[in-house]
């Protein structure tokens, strides 16, 4: 009987191991730079997640960290940031965070680079099991897209798109004849577009350089790339309204 008890009690400490090592890898505290990267860590299989920069931003990258963030940073597990945004710098050198703690995310809405920037992630996390779940739903809006796109012959479309919404028009099929930004858009710059006879613009509403061409008598999208504006959480919901801005999705 005692011999029973012990293999009993020996199971029940291996058991509640086991649990308590899968549930250190679904609450690790992820601090994210923006939305979008807070977005693309929850699509890899992130469930304790803290955004810093206020999805009200409409330029997320130009937040200034606050003192209770600082807070948050050395609390974190990990802190994930895009390459670009100046306050996480600034954070880490602040908190004095070591470099292992930091890690860069792919920040693109094109499904085939997403998808692999969240991988990447889940990787890191433990998380590859949840990501695969939600990369079937990616992939079927990314298919609903395309089909969507293949019937409005959009290849045939010659467009001109901002630096930072290339790689997701391209994606769906556009014939990109031109690309602006991130740089100003100079007078020059613009002659130089509007000699390509685009039928469309493109523009990133986060910075929208394409204003100008607005009134030239073509077609005008302004997509996003940070979840929050109109009421998006998801990524998937970023690309379902961009699908819808171009007139792909109902």
């Amino acid at each position: 009987m005692k011999r029973i008890m012990v293999v009993i009690v020996t199971l029940l400490i291996v058991l509640l191991s086991l649990g308590t090592t899968v549930s250190a890898e679904e609450d690790l505290k992820v601090v994210a730079s923006t939305s979008w990267v807070g977005a693309i860590a929850e699509a890899a299989g992130a469930r304790n997640v803290t955004v810093l920069a206020p999805i009200e931003l409409r330029h997320p990258p130009e937040y200034d960290f606050r003192p209770v963030d600082i807070q948050r940073a050395v609390q974190a597990d990990l802190i994930l940031w895009g390459g670009y945004e100046g306050f996480i710098r600034n954070l880490v050198t602040a908190a004095k965070i070591p470099d292992d703690k930091v890690i860069r995310v792919v920040t693109n809405n094109a499904p085939p680079v997403l998808a692999e920037s969240a991988a990447s992630l889940a990787a890191i996390l433990g998380t590859t099991e949840q990501f695969r779940e939600w990369e079937k739903e990616l992939q079927a809006l990314a298919e609903e897209i395309q089909t969507a796109a293949a019937a409005q012959n959009v290849s045939e479309k010659k467009v001109i798109v901002q630096a930072h919404q290339q790689r997701f028009a391209e994606w769906v099929g556009y014939n990109v004849v031109g690309v602006f930004g991130p740089a100003e858009l100079t007078p020059v710059r613009l002659a130089e577009i509007l000699k390509m006879e685009p039928e469309a613009i493109i523009d990133n509403w986060h910075s929208a350089q394409g204003e100008p061409i607005k009134g030239t008598g073509r077609t005008y999208h302004s997509l996003i790339n940070f979840p929050g504006p109109a009421q998006t959480v998801s990524i998937l919901d970023v690309i379902r309204y961009n699908a819808k801005q171009l007139g792909l999705l109902d």
